[in-house]
């Protein structure tokens, strides 16, 4: 779902995102996941994931790790 020529002020998303519940936030990630599982390959998230966690400074990616954090 490409936006074509829309310009998205990505920092203040984010920054708004922060500042939401736990729901919208839960929504927000759930909708991006089900954007990425349209590109039709598991190869093709993990790569632009791989890439924007290159990214990321050392702190974001842990205070991101909980993201993806499974109990045992």
């Amino acid at each position: 779902m490409k936006m074509g020529l829309q310009e998205v002020d990505w920092e203040y998303v984010g920054a708004c995102l922060a500042n939401e519940d736990s729901i919208a936030q839960t929504a927000f990630f759930k909708s991006f996941v089900k954007e990425c599982r349209s590109w039709g390959t598991v190869f093709q998230d993990q790569r632009q994931l791989a890439d924007t966690n290159n990214k990321l400074t050392s702190d974001e990616k842990q205070c991101l790790s909980m993201i993806g954090y499974e109990e045992e």
